[in-house]
């Protein structure tokens, strides 16, 4: 009987396995970046392919059009602090700290990237939602999901000590201000505010808000 003689199948599948997440990861920050400096209707998929050297077809392939493109990068742009903020070992480490400012300095801190990195593609989508309602589906997508993080992080709060507002409101209050990035555009793009000077800023906007005084 002749010897099975062992494949290297697994190896090369893993093998494609990163070489797709790599190209996929290529392509959606090329989209970002060509969104926010060109705009949306002016970026083609062929500049996109051309920015993140791959071929249109691979685009088309991976993600099937602009749109579909376009709601990637805005899931991608949030993916990283969302998953950094909500997973067990972050909440637990919250939990640990019995001090309510505290706590609300640990949020702050954890999601303050999605500041910087969500708040340029928000003026793309929503400039593109005015005129185009399944992109407008994608922002309403995006900021429920939002929402549903900030109450889990209300709650958080709640559970140190008493807030100045329902629950229900806190949550609002604080997604308005702090995970909608136009506050945070306003003063950082419209009237050049330092990152550090913007984000120190509605962190004491959300204390005062949030908070019971001392």
């Amino acid at each position: 009987m002749p010897r099975k003689v062992k494949g290297r199948a697994p190896y090369r599948s893993n093998t494609r396995q990163r070489q797709r997440a790599a190209t996929r990861a290529a392509i959606i920050d090329s989209a970002a970046s060509l969104f926010v400096e060109s705009g949306y209707a002016s970026t083609t998929i062929t500049k996109i392919a051309d920015h993140a050297d791959v071929s249109a077809e691979t685009i088309y392939v991976i993600f099937g059009n602009k749109r579909d493109l376009l709601r990637s990068v805005v899931e991608a742009a949030a993916a990283g602090p969302r998953d950094a903020v909500l997973e067990q070992a972050w909440l637990d480490r919250v939990r640990a700290e019995p001090d309510q400012r505290r706590r609300l300095a640990l949020m702050a801190a954890a999601t303050r990237d999605v500041l910087s990195r969500v708040a340029p593609l928000d003026e793309v989508v929503r400039a593109v939602a005015k005129e185009d309602p399944d992109v407008a589906e994608i922002q309403r997508a995006h900021e429920e999901n939002r929402i549903r993080d900030i109450r889990v992080l209300v709650d958080l709060l709640a559970e140190a000590g008493p807030l100045r507002l329902p629950t229900d409101e806190a949550a609002e209050i604080m997604w308005a201000l702090s995970r909608s990035t136009d506050l945070y555009r306003t003063l950082t793009v419209g009237r050049g505010w330092s990152d550090d000077r913007a984000f120190n800023a509605l962190n004491d906007i959300l204390t005062r808000v949030l908070l019971p005084d001392c």
